[in-house]
């Protein structure tokens, strides 16, 4: 099939996608897995020999997904939220790979004997390290979209990126370590210090320089499309020029986007600007998590799978228990040091530790003589499409049972409720005194059903009383969204008036961009005031 037909057909399937989970409860990243399998099952069974002729292959991703995914999550990360929660997030993304990696070795190990599988250390290392890449695209993306604490969402967020270069690196190393690399016979403390010191430090140089260039060109021009374009070229070159000189990639992009987000866009782009470069990588990065998902979904064999559904399952349960005791033990003393998180904190970062992309890749680019491959690739794979499938679909229900999503919700059930009764409460007194003055009760029915109504009135002022500071916060929520709206309302009258000739050009991109400008500052005040709510409410792990 040509490619132009394949992207096509992957961008439809996508939108179909996205538009039939707005009327399901299922993430939209779940969907494309699900959708990829059945596609897949389908190409199987009625048309074998047909090859849709993309992949998701080290190429593909690493040389054009990962670096839209990487820049967009790191153009939107505060750099202030992130210097906040370096500990923890360093605890996570470093200690947690090295520490879990160790951990998970041992136990698959002994786990998979145990049940009869005949493997060596070696094996149980590679599988360890190669699953150390968490991909929670899909949680993070949920975390946003259900308004759970803004830290818990920094936190995630800040170990995926980090912790995608860990696992890349250690991978790397471990490769040496069991001779499977054949560009370095053996590891020694001076290559190896070497090794690891430029993948970091000179990632480091490379983003923070190709950021700091860009971000200082963004501020000499205004034109949202050389913009955008500069920011693509910050995202690309930063990625490619540090694997080029054999330093990490990932730590690269991170760096320069983080300078694009942080000193570009707050400080070198006017509002309109800056919602211009936002949608567009808003927009990249959903194309790129569609054909990543969707292309996991078709590269995968459910039926060999299958075959070794035992191994899957027991490395599974090994790598969730290896990282629970880790977040369990070592995360909460670090958490206290930089201010408490919502009680099930530890919980819902240990049931969002979900594999994906990463992982995939780099289990697909084990040489041909790894010993027991087919077993490696099968285990990856497997546990990849169990963390999409079981923790990614249950992680609002975690999230609800400890109270970190749905309140809004509830409150306006709740308030609803107690509107409807109030009405309902008039309306009954209304008739009782019309039945009195007409004569048709006696003084004693009359008195009797007025106490009732009376007793349940006391109750419905009470309940009243105790929703006022609910009642207050929906009103703040809804005047925002009402100044929204009449913003965007003048953004329109002003592109009508320009259509029609009122306003030149010049007028009209000052005039919007004074109402962006007040937009940028709504959001920058919600965000303040959810931040506020949210200290207020937190406790411990």
């Amino acid at each position: 099939m040509s490619l132009p037909l394949v992207v096509t057909l992957v961008m439809l399937v996508a939108c179909s996608v996205a538009m039939a989970t707005r009327r399901i409860q299922l993430p939209y990243t779940v969907a494309l897995v699900i959708t990829g399998l059945a596609l897949s099952l389908i190409r199987s069974i009625f048309y074998p020999d047909v090859d849709l002729g993309i992949h998701l292959t080290q190429d593909l991703l690493f040389g054009l997904l990962l670096p839209i995914l990487i820049y967009e999550a790191a153009f939107h990360l505060e750099l202030r939220e992130f210097l906040d929660n370096w500990k923890a997030i360093g605890t996570l993304a470093i200690l947690g790979a090295g520490v879990g990696i160790a951990m998970a070795s041992t136990l698959i190990y002994g786990a998979l004997r145990l049940f009869g599988f005949e493997l060596s250390v070696d094996v149980a290392i590679l599988i360890a390290t190669i699953l150390a890449a968490t991909d929670p695209i899909g949680v993070i993306a949920l975390l946003r979209e259900t308004g759970a604490p803004r830290r818990l969402a920094v936190l995630m967020e800040g170990e995926s990126l980090l912790n995608d270069a860990v696992a890349v690196v250690a991978y790397a190393v471990v490769l040496v370590a069991l001779g499977l690399d054949s560009s370095q016979s053996q590891i020694t403390a001076s290559w190896l210090l070497s090794y690891i010191g430029w993948e970091i430090c000179g990632a480091v140089l490379i983003g923070g320089g190709i950021g700091f260039l860009f971000a200082w060109l963004t501020s000499k021009v205004d034109d949202h499309l050389i913009e955008i374009t500069l920011s693509n070229i910050a995202a690309f070159s930063s990625f490619l020029v540090a694997q080029r000189f054999h330093a990490s990639g990932v730590i690269a992009c991170l760096i320069a986007g983080m300078f694009g987000g942080n000193f570009g866009a707050k400080y070198g782009m006017s509002a309109t600007t800056r919602i211009a470069v936002e949608s567009y990588w808003e927009y990249l990065a959903f194309v790129a998590n569609s054909i990543v998902f969707l292309l996991i979904g078709l590269d995968l064999d459910a039926g060999a799978l299958l075959g070794d559904w035992r191994a899957i399952a027991i490395v599974w349960t090994v790598l969730l228990l290896s990282r629970g005791l880790f977040v369990g033990i070592a995360l909460p003393p670090v958490i206290r040091l930089e201010g408490a998180l919502p009680k099930g904190t530890g919980w819902v970062i240990s049931w969002g530790g979900v594999r994906g992309s990463i992982a995939m890749v780099l289990a697909l680019s084990l040489p041909a003589d790894c010993p027991q491959r087919s077993l490696v690739l099968h285990c990856i794979f497997g546990v990849s499409l169990l963390t999409i499938l079981v923790q990614s679909t249950t992680m609002q229900r975690l999230l609800r049972h400890f109270s970190m999503i749905g309140t809004d919700d509830d409150e306006s059930q709740t308030l609803a409720q107690m509107h409807g009764r109030l009405r309902s409460w008039e309306a009954a007194a209304a008739y009782l005194e019309r039945q009195r003055e007409a004569g048709a009760l006696s003084g004693k029915l009359y008195d009797s059903i007025h106490q009732e109504l009376l007793s349940e009135q006391k109750a419905i002022q009470s309940e009243q009383k105790a929703m006022e500071s609910t009642l207050a916060h929906l009103q703040e929520s809804e005047l925002r969204l009402f100044k929204r709206q009449m913003l965007h309302i003048r953004k329109e009258a002003l592109k009508k008036a320009a259509v029609e000739g009122v306003v030149d050009r010049a007028t009209l991109r000052r005039l919007v961009g004074e109402v962006d400008e007040t937009l940028h500052e709504l959001r920058l005040h919600q965000a303040d005031d959810d931040n506020v709510e949210e200290s207020a409410t937190e406790g411990d792990v």
